[in-house]
């Protein structure tokens, strides 16, 4: 089946989502005329059944939807070559609530009451009219690596979004998840090599890692750790460490909420910088940097946060980004660093 076949089988659905996990040749539809929204995830994650999960940054203004798999299909995607994708432009000048934001979160970490804050932004922008479905594809063939989505509901509108940042992956096994943080523009078509790393970068990894490392501890059991190591994702890459790990099933809810959102998207202490966030930051994250994927009550799951994503609408698409704010953030390079993430979907949709 291919995707305007199943296109057809969702005329009458409510809620949808299309989904490619990373490296895939095939993507996957998730449809049903009803849905689950839940204020927190339960402490058993096999009550959620089979379905797709969508979880916003913070759960006070939004709540965590479920769409349960009542149709269930796979379809083949267009292997069509990318077209020659231009540049956007950069616009150099961080705007003044960006720049208020800013100096109000450096200073609270150079009063030492954070290790690392993550500020965000959004911008709206005039698109021409979509076709959703083959924007989806699109995406689909210009980031093989990322875990790409398209999700319909009348709860969040439509949202679109092209992550390549694990939370947690694997079955009743063996669980992944993986430390994402630092970004710079690829030389090339390459990744940026390890030794031309920064001590900021290399320091906003370590605080995810070391976050991470701590967090299994105390739900489980790390097999294996591999990394840091440099990764490419579209234009940009990223520092990223894999860690590999054992979690009973009763432990796996518990986890994942002691783990969302990670410093790699919120700062540290967690529950203190989500606050700090939520009172000034002066944006709405909604689902940005919230997590989504397929879920089982087998234990299986594919979860990963919600970066490189936009809200649209047939004329008008919202692109948010952050970076990690540590002592020795520069204003600037801050704001260019969220132009290079917002550009991930941006280029394709101008």
């Amino acid at each position: 089946m291919n995707l305007n076949e199943v296109r057809q089988h969702i005329n009458e659905e409510e809620h949808y989502v299309l989904y490619r996990l990373p490296n895939e040749k095939r993507g996957h539809l998730i449809s049903a005329h009803h849905i689950q929204l839940h204020d927190q995830i339960p402490d058993n994650l096999s009550l959620l059944g089979n379905c797709f999960i969508f979880a916003p940054f913070s759960t006070e203004k939004h709540k965590i939807l479920a769409i349960p798999s009542e149709k269930s299909i796979d379809f083949e995607l267009k292997e069509e070559a990318p077209n020659i994708i231009q540049e956007s432009s950069i616009s150099a000048q961080p705007d003044a609530s960006y720049e208020k934001a800013f100096r109000h979160f450096l200073s609270a970490i150079q009063e030492k009451r954070f290790q690392k804050l993550v500020l965000s932004r959004s911008q709206k922008i005039s698109i021409p009219k979509q076709d959703e479905w083959r924007l989806f594809n699109t995406v689909c063939v210009h980031y093989p690596n990322a875990m790409v989505y398209l999700l319909h509901s009348s709860h969040t509108g439509n949202w679109l979004g092209a992550s390549p940042e694990l939370l947690l992956s694997g079955n009743d096994a063996q669980l992944r998840t993986i430390a994402l943080a630092g970004t710079k523009k690829n030389q090339g078509e390459k990744s940026v090599p390890l030794e031309k790393w920064g001590e900021k970068e290399r320091m906003e990894q370590k605080i995810v890692a070391d976050f991470i490392r701590e967090r299994i501890a105390c739900h489980g059991t790390c097999k294996d750790e591999w990394g840091p190591y440099s990764v490419s994702a579209g234009h940009i890459s990223h520092l990223r460490t894999d860690f590999y790990l054992f979690m009973e099933n009763k432990m796996r809810a518990p986890f994942l909420k002691s783990i969302h959102p990670t410093p790699a998207v919120c700062g540290l202490p967690k529950e203190e910088s989500q606050q700090f966030i939520s009172a000034h930051e002066g944006l709405d994250r909604s689902y940005f940097s919230g997590y989504y994927g397929p879920i089982d009550p087998n234990g299986k799951m594919d979860l990963y946060v919600n970066l490189r994503c936009m809200n649209f609408t047939d004329d008008t698409a919202t692109l948010y980004a952050g970076g990690g704010i540590l002592a020795t953030s520069d204003l600037s390079s801050e704001w260019n660093e969220t132009e290079e993430k917002m550009n991930t979907l941006k280029r394709l949709l101008l």
